[in-house]
C-alpha cells in the first residue's frame, strides 16, 4: 500500500501527525505539492490512496485553483481521493447553505450575494429590528474575517464597511447570517467515513467566535445528542473526513453552522486524548 499526501501546506501539525502515523505503520508515503507537478506530462505515480489535508483550492489565484483542480482530477483517475474532488471543489459555507436549504436541518437565516446593495438591505433589515448580523468569508477557516455588524452607525458607514470588507476578506462575495442567540458554546463533531470519532465543546466568554484558533477554549463533549445530525450533514456534504459545527440555540433549536472539509483537530486531541491521526490512518488503510 502507498499513500500520496498532496498538499500546499505540509507543516500543519495535523498533517505531520498523520504522515508520522502512516510511516510508523510501515506504509509507504509520498509527499507532493502543487508546484511539484508540471503539465502536460504527468508524473508516473501509483498510489493506493491520495490524501488531501489542506485547503489548496481556496488559497491563491483563480489560475492556481484551476491548475490544482486539473491535477486533482488526474490524481482521481489513479486512486480514491480523500475528501472526494467534487466535495472539495464545491466546498464553502455557501455550498453547505445551498445543500441544506429547504431541508429539515436548521441553519441561520442567510444571504449570499455579490451585490453590495443586497448585502446592505439584508443587514439593515435585521439591524433595524434589533437583531445582530454576522458577516463571514465563504471559505476562510479558524474564524478569520468573521465580524458582527451592530457597531456600524449609519447607512454610509455600513456601505463603506461592506466595500472595504469585500476587498479584504470576501473577494467579491458577501455571506451574511442572522446572529443566533445561543447557550454560550458550540459543539464540533469530527466525522470519519460516516462515524463520529470525537466531540468537543468550544466556548469563549470574551468573543462570539468559539474557534480555539480565535482565542476560544475546548473541552470534551461526551453526549452523543448531535451525532445523528452531524452524520446527516456530512453525508449531505459528501465529505468523508469533516468537522461539523453545531450551535445549540437559546430557542431550543440546533443550528448547523459549518461542515469543514479540512478540519483542524489539535484542540480535539488536547481536550479528549483521542488520537485522531490514528483514526484517519485507519480509514486511509481501509480504502482499497
Amino acid at each position: 500500500m502507498s499513500i500520496l499526501i498532496f498538499t500546499d501546506n505540509p507543516n500543519v501539525m495535523e498533517t505531520r501527525l498523520v504522515i508520522n502515523e502512516l510511516q510508523a505503520r510501515g506504509i509507504k508515503t509520498q509527499f507532493l505539492a502543487p508546484w511539484d507537478i508540471s503539465l502536460p506530462d504527468f508524473p508516473k505515480l501509483s498510489p493506493t490512496v491520495v490524501y488531501v489535508p489542506s485547503n489548496m483550492l481556496h488559497r491563491g489565484s483563480t489560475f492556481e485553483l484551476l491548475h490544482r483542480l486539473i491535477i486533482l482530477q488526474k490524481l482521481e483517475e489513479l486512486a480514491p481521493i480523500v475528501n472526494p474532488v467534487k466535495a472539495m471543489m464545491y466546498y464553502s459555507k455557501e455550498t453547505l447553505t445551498m445543500q441544506l436549504y429547504g431541508t429539515s436541518i436548521v441553519t441561520p437565516k442567510t444571504l449570499v450575494t455579490e451585490s453590495v446593495d443586497e448585502a446592505y438591505r439584508f443587514a439593515s433589515t435585521f439591524l433595524e429590528a434589533g437583531t445582530e448580523v454576522v458577516l463571514k468569508p465563504i471559505c476562510k477557516a479558524r474564524g478569520l474575517g468573521v465580524v458582527k455588524l451592530s457597531e456600524i452607525r449609519s447607512k454610509a458607514d455600513l456601505l463603506q464597511f461592506l466595500v472595504w470588507y469585500t476587498r479584504e476578506h470576501a473577494e467579491g462575495v458577501f455571506y451574511l447570517q442572522e446572529y443566533v442567540p445561543n447557550l454560550g458554546y458550540d459543539v464540533r463533531c469530527l466525522i470519519i467515513d460516516g462515524d463520529v470519532v470525537g466531540r468537543e465543546k468550544r466556548f469563549n466568554p470574551d468573543d462570539f467566535r468559539y474557534n480555539v484558533s480565535a482565542g476560544g477554549s475546548a473541552e470534551a463533549f461526551n453526549d452523543s445528542v448531535y451525532d445523528d445530525l452531524a452524520i446527516k450533514v456530512a453525508k449531505q456534504a459528501g465529505l468523508k473526513i469533516t468537522g461539523i459545527d453545531i450551535l445549540p440555540g437559546a430557542d431550543g433549536k440546533d443550528y448547523v453552522l459549518e461542515a469543514n472539509c479540512y478540519p483542524g483537530y489539535m484542540a480535539l486531541i488536547n481536550a479528549t486524548g483521542i488520537p485522531i491521526q490514528k483514526k484517519i490512518a485507519d480509514y486511509l488503510q481501509s480504502i482499497t
